[in-house]
């Protein structure tokens, strides 16, 4: 009886902020879909006088609502504003924001190289993925190239490198990750990663996002949140936008050789570094386990399983879409 009530306890206090992630998750689409029929009518009138055809006009219109961010910044901000709402702004500006303990430039060196090397593991794991898929003549490539789309727009621009860094780890690392924390670190730090990852809702970029979660998650945990969004902020900036637009006047070769150079130059870093540091990652990972009525308590929370079941229905719906189709 003790152990179904303080399950039940934990169930409760588990589902409190999945639910405020599926309320943020909800206002995203509104604002997303508003923001896309305001510029389609926009777009709509300013091309009735155009002698392009209507082929190209659709293309123009479909190109022109995916590359517009201005719909993720506006449920970001709406998002920020209900959290400050809820949980007041000492918890907003001060509670999320505490440091554990100081980042050494080492520290973060370290941790850089071993998060970008999270790509060189994304290739191998996509290439394996689009291997098996193949066998049942099924492909993942649509899926693929929407989760490395490179933004082309300035309001893609700044949601990607800027407010998605900033509201997620807020979101992620700060409301989460510490409303989990006080029921054991690792805990929080696998909850929050999962969630993280479902709520990328695409097939090869959740796994990726659960992986990164976890070394956010670490960083916050073990330094603070304010570290995990400079690491992700330079994760989204050197690898989604900078990069490119750097190397953008070289040839499609030299553009690839120098990605493939720093994600797998940091990838070996990576390695050397884990294998130096062994066995002070043993020792962190043997100490402090999660305990089994949390991840229990968590798995069974209502507002987890409809997360998940929306969620994966995402993941899911592209792939059952191109079997039919």
């Amino acid at each position: 009886m003790h152990k179904l009530i303080v399950c039940q306890r934990l169930r409760r206090e588990f589902g409190k902020p999945t639910l405020a992630l599926l309320i943020y998750y909800g206002i995203m689409n509104v604002a997303v879909i508003l923001v896309a029929i305001a510029d389609a009518v926009v777009f709509a009138l300013g091309s009735m006088q155009s002698d392009a055809g209507m082929d190209a006009l659709t293309d123009a219109m479909i190109h022109r609502i995916m590359s517009n961010g201005w719909g993720y910044i506006f449920a970001s901000i709406i998002g920020f504003v209900a959290l400050l709402i809820w949980k007041k702004t000492h918890f907003c500006f001060v509670e999320i924001w505490k440091a554990d303990r100081p980042m050494k430039p080492g520290s973060f060196a370290a941790l850089t190289c071993i998060f970008i090397s999270g790509q060189a593991l994304f290739q191998l794991v996509t290439e394996g993925m689009e291997w098996i898929f193949n066998l049942f003549d099924m492909s993942i490539m649509e899926s693929l190239e929407s989760a490395t789309a490179v933004p082309d727009s300035l309001s893609m621009f700044l949601y990607v490198s800027l407010a998605a860094p900033v509201f997620e780890e807020v979101l992620f690392r700060g409301l989460i990750l510490r409303t989990l924390q006080p029921y054991g670190k690792k805990f929080a730090i696998f909850a929050s990663a999962y969630l993280f990852g479902m709520f990328h809702g695409n097939i090869v970029q959740s796994p990726y996002a659960f992986a990164v979660g976890l070394v956010l998650g670490y960083v916050a945990a073990e330094y603070s949140m304010g570290w995990a969004m400079v690491l992700h902020m330079v994760n989204n900036l050197l690898l989604g936008d900078s990069l490119g637009r750097i190397t953008q006047f070289l040839p499609a070769m030299a553009q690839e050789m120098i990605f493939l150079a720093l994600i797998w130059g940091c990838t070996i870093a990576a390695i050397l570094i884990m294998t130096v540091k062994r066995k002070e990652l043993i020792a962190y990972m043997r100490s402090g386990r999660m305990h089994p009525w949390c991840l229990k308590s968590f798995f069974s929370s209502p507002s987890v399983i409809v997360f998940t079941c929306i969620m994966g229905a995402n993941i899911l719906l592209p792939l059952l879409l191109s079997v039919i189709v």
